[in-house]
């Protein structure tokens, strides 16, 4: 587990988690997963725009794809970005696009609020039993009316968008229609 002060001085270091692309497991790369949903719950907005700025790393396609049992061409949809831009971007060790960095941070984001909010019911059990992570990608394919209609995925091309999904959930939480 990085320092908060590490990652403060050194952005980057919030992507730096253990995963190994070539034999990832599901198993690992919810661990993976996880780890950065934690990060986002325990840090600033100021660390977390950060993050996002100084570049979000390719293998998050993976990590993302792994432990919601999405493949990554759905993933790369899902950020915005197609197969051929990830692939340059990838054999060249570049950050994702900056529009798909910050659909990447979103997608945490709203697994960080979904995941609080479970917390919060109090049923430990519920969320043990729970596959929240297979969950959430699938409900963010879901055109919703609250959305006009759109999926929660194309909610978080801009930060706005971003707290209506959030917003959804917390009514989600109450029992009020999403």
């Amino acid at each position: 587990v990085l320092a908060a002060d590490s990652i403060t001085r050194d952005p980057k270091r919030f992507w730096l988690i253990e995963f190994k692309r070539a034999n990832a497991s599901q198993q690992s790369s919810r661990k993976a997963f996880h780890e950065l949903v934690d990060r986002v719950r325990a840090s600033p907005g100021i660390v977390l725009y950060d993050a996002v700025e100084s570049g979000v790393p390719t293998y998050m396609v993976d990590v993302i794809a792994g432990a919601t049992g999405e493949a990554a061409t759905h993933v790369m949809d899902l950020i915005g970005v197609s197969q051929t831009t990830y692939r340059r971007k990838d054999e060249a060790r570049e950050p994702l696009p900056d529009a798909a960095g910050h659909r990447v941070m979103g997608f945490l984001r709203v697994m960080a609020t979904l995941r609080r909010l479970l917390e919060e019911s109090g049923d430990a059990q519920q969320l043990a039993d729970f596959d929240l992570d297979t969950w959430l990608a699938r409900w963010m394919r879901e055109p919703l009316p609250e959305l006009r209609n759109k999926t929660p995925a194309e909610m978080l091309r801009n930060p706005e968008g971003q707290r209506a999904v959030e917003l959804i959930l917390e009514r989600m939480r109450g029992g009020l229609p999403a």
